[in-house]
């Protein structure tokens, strides 16, 4: 009887510790685990996403350190693009034939003239804040009466139209100044294909066609003792030195230069672009990004030209520019001071604090700045009496 129940109890022990060991087993390989460092198992989604974030980056990184360089390697005549950035127009849809859209009242007036066969520049003639308004046929006659006239030649991208732009016009006619502004070949509404000598042409053009202005019926408006300042910011600063450089030689020089944000040069001006930072680290840098700006024949050696401007110079530059760094501007100030002819007339640098936030282009902005450019004004008038 007794080894009857030790036969019926012997299965039901053996079953019962089964049941309590299976999940014990389970239990300790968990905790091992755990203990082990794996930790807690990422869910899937998760796991894709991660791997998805790694093949966009190393997708983006491929396409910016291989196939970009590539690119220009192979199509060098990008870089022409990068450089003067005229098909990049912000805001995109404006009409810069309609300058009065853009607050300047009735002061000013647009038109069109023809450099060469295959380039047409559009430009906008701003009188005087002082002056009644006037029917546009009237302007031309405005620019014999006397008052200084500022030739403005604006950096890349954008148009005359250009807010910042707008804002040192606004400026100039309300000191009593005439503002021409224009968009070089291949800008805005202007015809033909941007290239340094081109874009200095048209420069060249503007500034005869101040100094002696045709009629229909044969006739000319000589504005030779009508005092012509020029005024060029950022890449204008390279096409407004060479411009000066040849006024200079040709004895046809203005009564004074102002460069606002310049550089040396433009390799050195690439070099320490913010666009270019991603590839510097790169050992082909110079190569791909500095050298093909050579062969499209770009230089703008400004540090250079500027040895050949006698005429009055001031340069105004931002300690925060982050486009053209502060540096540039210094540098090239040095230059100028050690480059030109002895006879040449006054150099002045103006910096601005970093704190007043001005960067690349709001000098404008500056509460100083009119009497800074009346002072550049009288200087250079003096400077004229006394040759």
């Amino acid at each position: 009887m007794s080894s009857t129940r030790k036969r019926k109890q012997s299965p039901v022990k053996i079953q019962t510790v089964h049941k309590e060991e299976e999940p014990e087993e389970e239990v300790q390989v968990l905790n091992t685990d755990v203990v082990k460092g794996s930790g807690p198992v990422l869910p899937g989604w998760l796991w894709r996403l991660i791997l998805l974030s790694m093949k966009v980056t190393l997708g983006f990184l491929f396409c910016l350190h291989v196939l970009t360089p590539v690119l220009i390697l192979t199509n060098p005549w990008i870089q022409s693009k990068a450089v003067f950035l005229n098909n990049f127009r912000w805001p995109p849809f404006i009409d810069v034939t309609k300058p009065d859209e853009f607050g300047l009242g009735h002061s000013v007036r647009n038109f069109y003239l023809q450099v060469e066969e295959h380039s047409r520049v559009g430009v906008w003639h701003l009188i005087p804040q002082s002056e009644a308004e006037v029917e546009f046929s009237q302007y031309e006659n405005l620019l014999k009466d006397g008052k200084p006239i500022f030739l403005y030649l604006h950096g890349t991208s954008g148009s005359r139209a250009g807010w910042h732009r707008v804002q040192l016009y606004k400026l100039l006619v309300s000191m009593g100044f005439h503002v021409i502004a224009f968009d070089y070949r291949g800008w805005a509404d202007s015809v033909g294909v941007p290239t340094e000598d081109g874009v200095v042409a048209d420069g060249y053009f503007m500034y005869k066609w101040i100094k002696l202005v045709y009629f229909l019926w044969g006739h000319s408006l000589r504005t030779a003792n009508t005092p012509v300042f020029l005024w060029g910011h950022s890449l204008g600063t390279a096409i407004t030195t060479k411009l000066a450089k040849m006024l200079c030689e040709k004895g046809e020089e203005p009564l004074g230069v102002i460069l606002e944000s310049p550089f040396t040069n433009i390799r050195e001006a690439a070099s320490k672009h913010p666009f270019t930072a991603p590839f510097r680290m790169l050992p082909w840098f110079e190569a791909v990004f500095l050298d093909t700006i050579d062969q499209n024949n770009i230089s703008f050696t400004t540090d250079k030209n500027i040895a050949h401007v006698t005429t009055p110079l001031l340069i105004l530059h931002a300690e925060d520019d982050k486009v053209v760094p502060f540096e540039l501007g210094e540098k090239l100030y040095g230059i100028a001071s050690e480059t030109r002819p002895t006879n040449s007339g006054p150099l002045d640098f103006v910096s601005f604090n970093a704190s007043y936030g001005y960067g690349h282009k709001l000098i404008f902005m500056a509460p100083e700045l009119p009497s800074i450019i009346s002072k550049f004004v009288d200087t250079c008038e003096e400077e004229k009496t006394t040759q």
